[in-house]
């Protein structure tokens, strides 16, 4: 059996899609989520239960501390060898996420970027502290409007990483990802929603997290030393930190920040889908329930 990737705007429902699938199959997740990666990060980074870890194993979930990073290079190379593994123990591979520039160096590939000298990596590290990651994605999207599409604005780490590649090599990031493709290596799934149902489900996710604990979660993280960690720039971390500091005044105004940032970011993440994932099995998950459409697929029947 082929591996399958489920991807998809965010809070579609993914990871449970995948659990069903992974138990059906005989199979074992590889999470492409970005966030996920990170230790103590568990409410506002929608990780799955412990319960769901012990059902069935997972790849790629608390493997790094959160001022760790986890390029999209590593990730497709380390992805390909347990995909390997699981191929040679008789298992089948379920990949979910919703991180751009992972699912597209490991369906796509990418090549080798040397690193950008270490004059200019500082020089956008004093911008970004200095004038914020908001002020270097407007230059990023002049630049290299392919690779802003796939990063969130919030993320100054992957913003900088753009900007000097591009001053470094005059060559944008974008362009380092392969031509060719492995789409036929896989049988893809992209799960998505109409804007104002999407929008529902993003509020009440956002909802559950703060009564879980998210406040109390970025209170620990910063209490650890991890105010100015690249894992805490996410969605949902950023917005609770600045409540924690006062730029925030209300739970509502928090709720709300959330909900209009995280539906932004879905819209970027359709947008990316859209444009590599054309010809992708595509899931409205207000009409159909997506784990028995992967299931009732012809690639969950062939050998």
């Amino acid at each position: 059996m082929k591996p399958i990737i489920i991807a998809g705007q965010t809070a579609t429902g993914k990871t449970d899609a995948a659990i069903a699938v992974a138990k059906e199959i005989n199979g074992e997740i590889i999470s492409a989520d970005a966030v996920q990666i990170y230790r103590f990060m568990d409410i506002g980074s929608a990780k799955p239960s412990r319960e769901e870890l012990r059902k069935i194993k997972h790849y790629f979930i608390d493997i790094k501390n959160p001022d760790e990073n986890f390029s999209a290079g590593e990730f497709a190379e380390e992805a390909r060898k347990i995909m390997d593994s699981l191929k040679k123990k008789g298992k089948n591979s379920v990949i979910v996420g919703g991180t751009a520039f992972y699912l597209e160096a490991l369906v796509f590939g990418i090549d080798q970027i040397d690193a950008p000298d270490k004059k200019i990596k500082r020089f956008f590290d004093d911008v970004c502290d200095e004038l914020g990651s908001f002020y270097l994605y407007e230059w990023l999207k002049l630049v290299d409007e392919k690779w802003s599409s796939k990063v969130n604005p919030n993320d100054c780490q992957r913003i900088k990483r753009g900007l000097s590649v591009y001053v470094d090599k005059l060559r944008p990031i974008s362009s380092y990802f392969s031509k060719t493709s492995n789409v036929d290596d896989f049988c893809i799934f992209v799960l998505h929603a109409p804007r104002e149902f999407l929008k529902k489900r993003i509020a009440l996710r956002v909802d559950k997290m703060i009564e879980s604990g998210l406040i109390e979660e970025v209170k620990r993280l910063l209490a650890m030393g991890y105010g100015s960690a690249v894992g805490l720039k996410a969605i949902g971390y950023k917005e609770t930190v600045d409540f924690i500091r006062g730029r925030i005044a209300t739970i509502d105004e928090l709720k709300e920040r959330i909900t209009f940032n995280t539906l932004s970011f879905a819209k970027r993440q359709l947008t990316f889908l859209r444009s590599r994932f054309k010809d992708a099995v595509w899931i409205d998950i207000e009409k159909e329930d997506a784990a028995k459409v992967i299931l009732n697929s012809s690639c969950c029947h062939l050998p």
